[in-house]
């Protein structure tokens, strides 16, 4: 067995320990929330973006097993690493800077859209009816994550922006119904029974080879 098939069930255990770790703090902090004060709501803070962040790249992780989809499961992995670091320090550290805050709101929403993706491809479709609604959801989550990244930096006026804010809200939630919608179907379609197609063969069979040679010559 090779050294990297070694490492990846530690590396799956390390992860489950320390998710199991955060679970306990957190619900020692929400039970004891009034006494901890401020530190104690910076250890909850922390514990719950390590269980969020944990969950997508734990997605991110499994699909990367895949090898088509080995590139697209690491970027996830890494967004959720660099993206856990920086809440942990903003929270440490309580940096307000509006720059900051808007680029790490935009790696969640990154990271959320990559992690909703892998989960489309870690199913084994069985047919073109579940691909069809997979690509579809794929184009939704999309367009859903590029229009809100654009919407987390965006600084139009308001009389600039009043019917552009009304086209991309619409656009976003629509993107959003198609992505629900597209996501359920994925689950239907991939358990519907297709009959497959007949293949016409032309070419004759060997039991009729056969019989005509064993056939007596007239």
């Amino acid at each position: 067995m090779s050294i990297k098939m070694k490492q990846k069930p530690q590396t799956i255990k390390a992860l489950v320990i320390a998710v199991i770790i955060a679970g306990i703090l957190g619900s020692i902090t929400i039970l004891a929330i009034d006494s901890l004060g401020v530190e104690g709501i910076k250890v909850l803070g922390i514990c719950l973006s390590l269980i969020i962040y944990g969950i997508c790249g734990a997605v991110c992780m499994v699909v990367s097993e895949k090898p088509a989809y080995k590139t697209l499961g690491g970027a996830g992995m890494i967004i959720a690493v660099f993206a856990f670091v920086l809440t942990a320090v903003v929270i440490i550290a309580e940096i307000g800077d509006s720059g900051f805050l808007q680029f790490l709101s935009s790696l969640f929403i990154i990271l959320l859209g990559l992690s909703h993706i892998c989960l489309l491809h870690h199913f084994n479709l069985q047919n073109k009816y579940a691909s069809y609604a997979r690509i579809t959801a794929t184009v939704a989550i999309a367009l859903f994550t590029l229009l809100s990244v654009v919407r987390t930096f965006d600084s139009f006026l308001f009389y600039e922006s009043f019917f552009y804010d009304q086209a991309t809200y619409k656009i976003i939630f629509v993107a959003f119904v198609v992505d629900i919608a597209a996501t359920l179907l994925v689950q239907l379609c991939n358990r519907l029974q297709v009959p497959e197609k007949a293949e016409l063969n032309f070419e004759e069979s060997p039991s009729a080879d056969l019989s005509e040679k064993e056939s007596p010559a007239v």
